[in-house]
């Protein structure tokens, strides 16, 4: 009986370090999640930089065409 309480034990043990060890997985992937959470929200912040500047500047170039367009009638 007292082999038996041992070798449970031990299995216990074991499953308990397997438990500890995925906990901490899980821990390191949500902090890896969360600063590509991050990352995703100052790329998506600079696309619109990118894309409103890309547009002023089309309008920009329209509004010049237009003008040079004027000045040549």
């Amino acid at each position: 009986m007292e082999l038996f309480h041992k070798e449970f034990e031990g299995d216990k043990n074991v499953q308990m370090t397997k438990i500890a060890s995925l906990e901490a997985v899980v821990k390191e992937h949500a902090a890896r999640i969360a600063k590509l959470n991050d990352q995703i929200e100052k790329s998506y912040s600079r696309v619109q930089d990118i894309a409103l500047k890309a547009v002023e500047g089309s309008a920009t170039i329209k509004a010049f065409t237009g003008v040079r367009q004027r000045q040549g009638e």
